[in-house]
């Protein structure tokens, strides 16, 4: 129980965290995020994104087949990655950008193989 609780906490603060990012004005944004690519934070961003909500689906419900897992914590964070895209046309200077969108979609992608391939890993141990 304790464990759920845990994963649900993380998944919404972080989740908060990017609104938060979200809605910094374009010309209030600061000076070390314009030395870094803006499509590398995206993915890493998203990357964290992908890794707490396979944690958070792990812990919550029971999946038959991992292939159900998977996509489900896929469209999830894609589709999270879509409403925060979209949620920057209410931020002055912000601009939704669907490669942004594509590249938040790849960082999910990404950390569900490398939460999948830990999980095989840790279940196969003797």
């Amino acid at each position: 129980m304790k464990s759920k609780t845990i994963a649900r906490a993380g998944l919404a603060v972080f989740c908060l965290l990017i609104i938060i990012g979200s809605s910094i004005p374009g010309n209030k944004i600061p000076e070390a995020f314009a030395l870094t690519p803006d499509k590398l934070i995206h993915c890493a961003e998203y990357f964290v994104l992908g890794l707490l909500i396979h944690h958070w689906l792990t812990r919550e419900f029971q999946f038959n087949k991992k292939g159900n897992l998977f996509l489900i914590a896929l469209l999830i964070g894609s589709t999270l990655g879509a409403i925060d895209e979209n949620y920057q046309r209410l931020t002055p200077g912000r601009t939704p950008d669907f490669w942004d969108w594509v590249l938040d979609t790849v960082g999910v992608l990404l950390a569900i193989v490398v939460s999948h391939v830990a999980l095989r890993k840790k279940t196969k141990k003797p």
